[in-house]
């Protein structure tokens, strides 16, 4: 008797860490996140970028992944703090659920696209001028929308609704109960798990081949033209200066988005693989401690939740360019706030 108290006394202070460590890191994530979607759809939503496909999936992505961490905080608010927001049916377990699965299947599509528009950048390069546009990615935004709407219709089913204790209850013995924990998990696993990691990974690895197959091709070049031939060189660049200067500007523009692909790839794998594996897991699971699964999935979900606002930071740290881009503009900004501020007060 002695040592079974011992033990839930012992799972009790474990299950109080859990859930203040959770806590903690949650509000530091969350609060960060927030931050730096917005600092990076100051970025994004800049014309230099949204012009090119690359940047307006970016864009897209950052969008949908703020919608996201939106949804993350109702049921984290509700996991840790026990705080109910707005604790009606059709809300907190069929909308919240949806729109949760549906934010986080747009999200890894649009990550998973990325990818594979710097790789057809890399591998095709005259047909990426017709492939990678951004009418073209717009309506795969369409059609990402209008699949993951659909996928995870069977949220707004009428059995799901909430228990006497504030969560989300699924009746035993039923054919929903079969789809949210034993069907959804695994085909949700392969969507935005395995699917878009293989994608990811074969595209980025072959795009750094291509990449450095180019510099080898521009390095041999150089070093087989003559005297002759650089001097009419001369003449050409005198009258295509303002050519290459824009060209310049391509490129620079270019290796800062293959530098934040990367970085979204590795974020990516690192934050949503360990959410969705357990979220399999327990839908297997024979043990009824719903309140340990409820901290580990609020624990998981923070987790996975870095990636939808980690993004800023990571491009940052990878790329001096976007940290240029966005120093500039902050200065913009900054000179067309100062003019409004003494209008109004003069």
């Amino acid at each position: 008797m002695n040592a079974t108290i011992q033990t839930n006394g012992t799972l009790s202070k474990a299950l109080e860490a859990l859930r203040l460590s959770t806590a903690v890191l949650g509000v530091l994530i969350y609060v960060a996140g927030f931050i730096g979607n917005f600092l990076s759809f100051l970025l994004f939503i800049q014309k230099e970028l949204r012009q090119v496909s690359t940047g307006l999936i970016f864009l897209l992505l950052n969008i949908f992944s703020t919608i996201h961490l939106l949804s993350l905080i109702v049921e984290f608010l509700s996991s840790i703090f026990e705080f109910q927001v707005l604790p009606y049916d059709i809300f907190r377990c069929q909308f919240i659920l949806w729109l949760q699965n549906t934010t986080r299947t747009i999200c890894s599509f649009l990550a998973t696209t990325v990818s594979i528009d710097r790789f057809i950048r890399s591998e095709y390069p005259a047909q990426s001028r017709t492939w990678c546009t951004t009418k073209n990615v717009l309506k795969l935004f369409v059609i990402y929308c209008l699949f993951s709407m659909l996928l995870y219709a069977f949220f707004f089913h009428p059995l799901n609704v909430l228990d006497s204790d504030g969560h989300c209850s699924y009746p035993y013995d039923d054919t929903f109960r079969l789809i949210v924990l034993n069907i959804a998990p695994p085909i949700r696993f392969i969507i935005i798990c395995v699917i878009p990691s293989i994608l990811m990974v074969g595209c980025s690895s072959r795009m750094l081949y291509n990449i450095q197959q180019a510099k080898k091709r521009v390095v041999h070049k150089t070093t087989t033209q003559n005297a002759p031939i650089a001097t009419i060189g001369i003449r050409i660049f005198s009258q295509n200066n303002r050519h290459d200067e824009n060209q310049r500007k391509t490129k620079t523009v270019n290796r800062m988005l293959v530098l934040m692909v990367l970085a979204n790839i590795i974020s990516y794998i690192v934050t949503q693989i360990p959410f969705n594996i357990y979220v399999l897991y327990y839908g297997y699971e024979t043990s009824n401690d719903f309140t340990f699964y409820a901290l580990m999935r609020a624990f998981l979900l923070m987790w996975s939740s870095a990636y939808f606002g980690i993004g800023f930071y990571l491009f940052c740290i990878t790329s001096s360019q976007f940290r240029k881009q966005f120093q500039t503009i902050i200065k913009k900004l900054c000179i067309c706030y100062y003019p409004l501020q003494r209008r109004v007060n003069t």
